[in-house]
């Protein structure tokens, strides 16, 4: 063996070690955290099924105050990442967390729907930027070539928080109504809800803002790591028109948002409105529509595991995408038709496969067109932008079961979101906005 040889060898290794230490110091954390957040963005979903009755909400109301969150969410997401870059991730996360976690619990406390959509207002504030928040400090530590496995990780929160609020929130709202004179649905608020504050305190002292803050990477890791991220960057343009200029000016942004926008629809079908359409299908006991809602939303853990995966090794976006969408299209439309419940389950699970794969590649697509500069907002008006599926969707949703008496209409138009997005994806994205760059020499540094 050469001495380049082997200088090569040690680099190698020493790259895996940094990028290895880098995982498991931040990515099961933050996995965490946006669990939590997950469960208490959509906890609401479960709680409809006695909160209704008591407060006296309809399906409509219902989907407004869902809605609710959505409109201070999408407000706030610009401004709080660009306090993010400026101010750091540890104090972004701790405002961010500490507050929708009081929020949340305070939530229990409601005692009409005018009271619950004032704390969904309050909720999406708080949170809001949290996501693109995540998605804009992986930048900070992780390549492109690893965006997608990286990103994946903290997209399985979706899929795991769903799987564990169905039946949680069902056992919290069999077992524990009456106790200490409240109500099941208002213990799923306060025990759900207070681990936020708790997590937001330890995103203080448990996270570090960037690889020089890290203690726990060596001078050389360091080094390692800044070369990778440099070999990333996207040459700054000429800001004449200034960054927020080009931002509303990329056509690619609307694209993205749009795809992001496909799949939110989709996401909060499935985790606000499935156990009521479970319930709908003869299923009397909260805790068992707790358990048959989970099912179908595994599957998105399993999607964004396994598509995510394949589209690092195989350095390949579009494809991937577009079998996302086309498994979204196919699930929702097939589910409205079956005629069975374990058969309506299985083809909600196929959605929710597409659904749950199509998050993380699609967020791996801005910070491969966006410089440095731009990313920040960038990344959070895409996030604006498609979230405003969380406040379109619910109240539609709702409109359309209280009109009609079902929901299949909906999910139809929802399912020919994804038949768009597929196109879109397949003819209107360019080869620089799916490409993935070789920034680093081992593809499973992590």
């Amino acid at each position: 063996m050469t001495v380049s040889t082997e200088l090569q060898l040690e680099i190698a290794i020493k790259r895996k070690t940094a990028y290895r230490k880098i995982w498991w110091r931040i990515i099961p954390f933050l996995f965490i955290c946006y669990g939590v957040a997950f469960i208490d963005r959509i906890n609401l979903g479960f709680t409809k099924l006695q909160m209704s009755e008591e407060l006296g909400i309809n399906a409509t109301w219902f989907g407004i105050a869902a809605g609710a969150f959505f409109i201070t969410y999408a407000l706030c997401e610009m401004p709080s990442n660009a306090l993010l870059a400026r101010w750091g991730a540890r104090r972004t996360f701790l405002r961010i967390m500490f507050l929708w976690g009081l929020a949340t619990v305070a939530t229990a406390f409601v005692t009409s729907v005018s009271h619950l959509i004032t704390l969904r207002l309050l909720l999406g504030a708080f949170e809001a930027g949290f996501l693109p928040g995540i998605i804009l400090y992986l930048t900070f530590w992780f390549p492109s070539s690893m965006r997608a496995r990286v990103t994946a990780v903290i997209f399985v929160a979706n899929a795991v928080a769903g799987s564990i609020a169905s039946p949680l929130s069902g056992w919290i709202i069999t077992y524990m109504d009456g106790v200490g004179g409240l109500s099941g649905w208002k213990w799923v608020f306060v025990v759900e809800g207070a681990p936020a504050c708790l997590l937001g305190i330890l995103c203080f002292f448990v996270l570090r803002d960037r690889p020089d803050d890290a203690t726990w990477l060596t001078d050389d890791e360091k080094r390692l790591v800044k070369e990778d991220l440099a070999k990333d960057e996207i040459p700054e343009e000429q800001h004449s028109k200034g960054v927020m200029r080009n931002i509303l000016c990329n056509p690619v942004n609307y694209l993205v948002a749009y795809l992001f926008f496909t799949a939110a629809c989709s996401n909060y079908l499935l985790f606000f409105w499935l156990p009521t359409i479970v319930k709908d299908s003869g299923v009397n006991s909260l805790v068992d529509v707790g358990f048959l809602s989970a099912i179908p939303l595994l599957f998105g853990f399993v999607g964004a595991i396994a598509l995510s995966w394949s589209s690092d090794v195989l350095r390949e976006r579009r494809w991937h995408l577009v079998f996302c969408f086309g498994l979204i299209s196919f699930g929702l439309v097939a589910g409205t038709i079956a005629q069975t419940l374990p058969w309506m389950l299985f083809f909600f699970a196929v959605a929710s496969f597409g659904t749950g794969a199509s998050g993380p590649l699609i967020w791996s697509l801005p910070p491969g067109y966006l410089d440095r500069k731009s990313a920040p907002l960038g990344i959070a008006f895409i996030s604006t932008l498609g979230n405003v599926a969380g406040f379109v969707s619910p109240p539609v949703l709702g409109y359309i079961k209280t009109v009609t008496g079902s929901l299949n209409l909906g999910i139809i138009g929802i399912a020919m979101l994804g038949l768009t997005g597929a196109v879109l994806t397949l003819f209107a994205l360019s080869p620089a906005v799916v490409r993935v760059k070789k920034s680093i020499d081992s593809p499973s540094a992590v």
